[in-house]
């Protein structure tokens, strides 16, 4: 259409340069009879002949001026023609200027620190320079910043922009009004004097800070350098900082690890130092165990090396490859994980105090104002330590058990009524349906209460620490909280999703070819409270059941899903999920994936030998005691569900979570009321030695498994 219009004004333009043509040759050249004027008196004629008077007309001449002025008349009447070295108007060119930004991370009200503008930089946050054209509207400048910041992706718009009062170090932040069309290019150079720079803000959300790769996208516009250390392209801003670290990693490497005399740790079992076995065992059984972690370096050279360059009491393995790049998910899960409790170290411990004398309902309501709690992100990463006032239980058994419950709270319910449309409900639940199809309750009060959120900030949490992870979600839930697109969510959906069973056989009716009038009429309802198209004859029931379960699993509860998952980023895991999303069934597995089985257990356990000397110890056993027992616990074990080998493991070690060893002990018996009792900061779980039947065991360890919600066995 456009080449169409193109030809036709062409074809305009070169009829209208022919008709001026032909106008200049005819005031050039007129004709005789147009009443030219004559010269008179010239004669013509051959010599000697009588002359002859011959009239002959004379040429006109066009003045120069005559003709300047056509020109300028006929330059007004068509400027695209006759315009002086134009032949079609030209563009003006669009004006740019550089414009300097800043990214925040939160919401603040003054200018960061000079050291906190390094940890921006290594974030992908911090100062750039745009070139911003004056004509540019909102969307065009976000574009342009979306394209400097990557990571204001996860922001959806939701920014402001703000500039810094004068003066020096730091400054108050005033914001930048933007205009009803939001900002534009001629209104941000304009107040640009070059002096300073525009802070862009988050108004929801919190930015990640964790540092980035050198090879990421925010880095591939600065000019890089090589370290001669490691030799590495390192970006020019990072160097100075890169060097620091690069030099102290040699430093540490090059320590060489004296042959001091060692001894063995009475909880781990693991050769130390003489010198470090102090320190090492005031904080032995308080690190956590990663869920996912497979193998764990165990010898004793390596133990005395790690231990030989501790710094402080917490100190972690150092992240050595980037879990970015890492195949195996389990192995990024692990690394990640190791990276954030590097970075907490030296955040104080997050300290969680319960009381021993409190029901189960006053317990829920201290868990719930904890996770509540709003807490700075690096915070969530720090040590977490927990305390039981009026017990003598401290370590890291607490630590599990506390986590343990929490996450049992979010898939069973909080002994409390929070929901007061429940009327005198006993407990309130989070999570509604069947196991594996479980989707968050569709209750406003829960909402408003920011509940979702908090129920975000305990799997982060428990994740963090190594714990047990919420099991059980619907997969098309699942889909959503992890921001995938709406046709994979929707292609995971499926009946048993629907949490309401009266709701879901409504929805199911619309696979069947034929209804009664009663069926009908159930389905016009759903449609019409729904807002959902009626069916008819030449309605597509397959499109109309695809839009009432999409409403009732997922459509229903959109605020807490993105409420469950801004309490996710509050703990700082999101950039696991974000980047490596096949680790997203890892963290959020199915009922069938958490399963324990007998062979799981028997393989971590360390089984008690009976010892080569042959003093009179009280603690000798003879070894067909210790191989009666050993046989009656193994029966006990193989004979076991998955959730009473999970209550097992709550008694044994503080959680469900499988160690890679268990220890067992046989001490000699105090009575015939001597019950089994566990030390769970040391795993290890201590049976006596008077059970001469295989029931008598059983009776005994089903009396310690039903104190688990109130007790931790010793610790």
């Amino acid at each position: 259409m456009e080449g169409e219009e193109e030809r036709q004004q062409i074809q305009l333009q070169d009829a209208a340069r022919h008709i001026v043509g032909m106008l200049r040759k005819a005031l050039k050249s007129p004709s005789q009879n147009d009443g030219a004027p004559v010269q008179r008196g010239q004669t013509s004629g051959t010599p000697g002949s009588k002359r002859q008077m011959v009239s002959r007309p004379v040429q006109p001449t066009v003045s120069t001026a005559s003709r300047s002025k056509l020109d300028e008349n006929m330059a007004r009447s068509f400027p695209g023609l006759f315009k002086k070295n134009c032949s079609r108007p030209r563009k003006r060119a669009v004006k740019s200027k550089h414009v300097q930004f800043f990214l925040l991370d939160k919401v603040t009200d003054r200018t960061p620190k000079t050291g906190e503008e390094m940890v921006l930089l290594q974030a992908g946050l911090g100062h750039r320079t745009v070139d911003i054209p004056e004509d540019a509207d909102h969307s065009e400048i976000s574009a342009l910043l979306l394209e400097s910041f990557p990571k204001m992706a996860t922001l959806d718009g939701a920014w402001l922009l703000y500039k810094p009062a004068g003066g020096s170090g730091q400054r108050r932040l005033n914001v930048v009004s933007p205009e009803a069309e939001g900002y534009s290019g001629a209104h941000l150079t304009t107040g640009y004097t070059g002096k300073s720079c525009y802070y862009i803000m988050p108004i929801q959300e919190s930015l990640d800070t964790s540092p980035l790769p050198f090879s990421a996208k925010e880095f591939s516009k600065m000019p890089k350098a090589k370290c001669i250390n490691c030799q590495i392209h390192v970006p020019v801003q990072l160097l100075s900082l890169h060097i620091q670290d690069c030099q102290k990693t040699d430093t540490d490497s090059d320590c060489e690890i004296t042959d001091d005399p060692s001894e063995i740790c009475p909880i781990c079992e693991v050769p130390y130092p003489v010198t470090d076995l102090p320190l090492h065992a005031s904080f032995c059984g308080e690190s956590s165990h990663l869920h996912f972690r497979d193998t764990l370096p165990s010898t004793s050279s390596a133990a005395s090396a790690v231990q030989s360059t501790l710094s402080t009491a917490y100190q972690l393995v150092p992240v050595i490859k980037e879990w970015k790049s890492v195949q195996d998910p389990q192995e990024a899960v692990q690394l990640f994980l190791e990276q954030l409790k590097q970075e907490g170290a030296s955040q104080p411990s997050l300290l969680l105090s319960l009381d021993a004398t409190d029901d189960d309902e006053q317990r829920d309501c201290s868990l719930i104002k904890f996770y509540k709690s709003d807490y700075e992100k690096s915070q969530w990463k720090a040590p977490f330590r927990c305390s039981i006032k009026g017990d003598a239980a401290i370590g890291a058994g607490v630590t599990r058990h506390v986590l343990s419950s929490a996450i049992a709270r979010l898939k069973h319910g909080f002994k409390l009524n929070l929901d007061f449309d429940l009327g005198n409900a006993a407990e309130t639940l989070l999570f509604e349906g069947e196991p594996d199809h479980l989707v968050p309750a569709a209750s406003t009060v829960l909402l408003e209460s920011d509940l979702f959120r908090m129920a975000g900030r305990i799997l982060g949490h428990s994740v963090i620490n190594g714990g047990p992870t919420l099991s059980g979600l619907s997969r098309a839930v699942v889909s959503a909280l992890t921001n995938c697109q709406k046709e994979m969510t929707k292609s995971k959906l499926c009946l048993e999703d629907c949490p309401d069973t009266e709701q879901r056989d409504t929805i199911g009716l619309l696979l069947k070819e034929e209804w009664t009038e009663e069926e009908l009429s159930r389905i016009n309802n759903l449609c019409l409270d729904w807002y959902c198209t009626v069916p008819t004859k030449d309605t597509n029931k397959l499109l109309i059941f695809q839009q009432l379960l999409s409403h009732a699993v997922l459509g229903r509860v959109t605020a807490q899903i993105k409420q469950l998952q801004k309490g996710i980023k509050d703990t700082g895991i999101w950039p696991l999920i974000e980047h490596r999303p096949e680790v997203v069934p890892l963290l959020f597995p199915t009922e069938t994936e958490v399963q324990l089985t007998p062979q799981q257990v028997l393989q971590s356990i360390i089984w008690p030998r009976a010892r080569s000397n042959h003093d009179d110890s009280d603690d000798d056993m003879p070894e067909e005691t210790i191989a009666l027992l050993s046989a009656f616990f193994r029966r006990y074990i193989e004979e076991a569900s998955s959730d009473r080998l999970k209550m097992l493991l709550k008694f044994w070690v503080g959680w469900e979570v499988p160690p890679q060893r268990l220890k067992l002990e046989f001490v000699q018996s105090r009575g015939a009321r001597h019950l089994p009792t566990a030390a769970t900061c040391s795993e290890r779980l201590r049976l006596p030695n008077h059970y001469k039947k295989f029931e008598e065991l059983k009776a005994d360890l089903m009396v310690c498994l039903v104190s688990v919600d109130t007790g931790f066995g010793l610790v």
